[in-house]
């Protein structure tokens, strides 16, 4: 760290770590990114998913091939069984697509007193987020993007689905990879509701929410870096509440690092391995 010569403020430099074999995984490197291949490997003849414990293990450490994250991720976001079979999940795409479509109609059939509601804490929230969010991305770039206004229509319908959690800001940064990836408006929507419902790892603005996250880094890091907990809880309770990493937690570390990384750290994630409760 330095000091700019105007002193106004301080320049940091950030350098990319490099772990040491001994501080790694003994089988970080055994697993490569799970391919067509491996995946086709790991359904039977019905579709189910065969192994998934193994399966589970290999995402975690090899990550998942562009090319099949649009079918894999349903079923880490638990929008699809791992026990179903391709016909239930064909029979369960047309019945939740029903359902998406009630929760829109059910938006568009507000009363204009609801709507100006609506609209005041949660559309125009929406409206300014999606339409800076992930821009750079080809799935979202340029005019009129129909892509944009899906991503716009599955945070509205969500705030409807789930009226106590709504929209914060935030939520586009989460939605806007699924949607890019699984491709379908209605698919993206119910893998939201999962990521929202079954992971600790996406967390809200709301003060539990928040502290509950900020419980789990305190731990870990009085456990793996007992000196740097230390001089948090040195400075009292501003230093325990971690504000430089709060961005951290609302966006899954999104923001922090390249999106390919990024989103190898949500599957690593999402695929809940050696996890207690899955």
């Amino acid at each position: 760290m330095k000091v700019a010569p105007d002193k106004t403020c301080m320049q940091f430099s950030i350098r990319r770590s490099k772990l040491l074999s001994s501080e790694t995984h003994p089988e970080e490197s055994m697993y490569k990114r799970l391919g067509v291949s491996a995946w086709l490997n790991h359904l039977n003849e019905l579709g189910q998913v065969e192994e998934e414990y193994k399966l589970r293990k290999a995402i975690f450490f090899g990550g998942i091939d562009v090319s099949i994250r649009g079918e894999v991720w349903p079923f880490l976001l638990r929008y699809y069984s791992h026990e179903s079979t391709s016909e239930e999940r064909e029979a369960l795409r047309l019945q939740k697509r029903k359902e998406y479509s009630e929760i829109q109609q059910k938006r568009l059939s507000m009363t204009p007193e609801e709507h100006r509601a609506f609209w005041r804490n949660v559309q125009f929230i929406v409206d300014k987020d999606v339409v800076r969010t992930d821009r750079n991305n080809q799935f979202f770039r340029g005019e009129d993007n129909p892509n944009v206004e899906s991503m716009r229509r599955i945070l509205l319908n969500y705030a409807v689905y789930n009226p106590a959690v709504g929209y914060s800001q935030g939520m586009s940064d989460l939605v806007a990879p699924i949607l890019a990836e699984v491709l379908d408006e209605s698919d993206t929507f119910w893998c939201f509701v999962g990521l929202m419902q079954n992971t600790i790892f996406v967390s809200s603005p709301r003060d539990e929410d928040m502290e509950k996250q900020l419980l789990y880094l305190r731990e870990l890091l009085r456990l793996t870096h007992l000196r740097f907990y230390q001089h948090l809880v040195s400075l009292g309770e501003d230093g325990l509440q971690m504000l430089f990493c709060h961005r951290w937690l609302l966006l899954c570390f999104k923001r922090e690092f390249p999106e390919a990384e990024a989103l190898r750290i949500w599957e690593a994630c999402w695929a809940h391995y050696q996890e207690a409760d899955v």
